[in-house]
């Protein structure tokens, strides 16, 4: 996980000059706005922290995500305020679907690694990130609002 976080983080630091967003720019992940306070949303559970990111559930949560059925969904919050939301989903059918439905709605990903299928689409102030394991059959998806997540980074970096 803090591989995961760090990795997102540098990548949106090192990266400001990507391409504009070829689709929809994101301001909220259904419904929840990025950069909104803790105390603007209800239902809020804490499963963990890490420093300053402390990660939470939403009890009653829709567990889905276009249609595919969600493993897991975690909400990140960097001193209070949302900048990162996560969430799981197995097999090469919600790969396919997801996959698709991102590239419908963001334009086309850059892909670091041409053998690793692993995907960033831009979205406005989001970034998102996708990334499959052929041989687990997982998937995991991040959106991670820059903004806050630049406040992570120590300055100078």
């Amino acid at each position: 996980m803090k591989r995961i976080i760090l990795c997102l983080a540098l990548f949106i630091l090192a990266a400001p000059s990507l391409a504009l967003a070829q689709g929809k720019f994101i301001a909220d992940y259904k419904g929840m706005v990025f950069g909104k306070d803790l105390s603007d949303f209800q239902h809020m559970k804490q499963v963990r922290k890490q420093g300053e990111l402390e990660f939470y559930n939403r009890y009653g949560d829709d567990r889905t995500f276009q249609g595919v059925p969600l493993k897991e969904q975690l909400y990140g919050f960097y001193k209070g305020k949302l900048c990162l939301v996560m969430f799981m989903a197995s097999g090469p059918t919600a790969y396919n679907t997801l996959k698709a439905y991102f590239d419908a709605n963001y334009g086309p990903a850059s892909q670091p690694k041409v053998n690793i299928k692993q995907f960033t689409y831009t979205a406005g102030e989001v970034t998102i990130e996708m990334e499959y394991d052929d041989a687990n059959k997982v998937m995991s998806v991040s959106y991670v609002f820059k903004p806050i997540m630049r406040m992570m980074m120590p300055a100078g970096k």
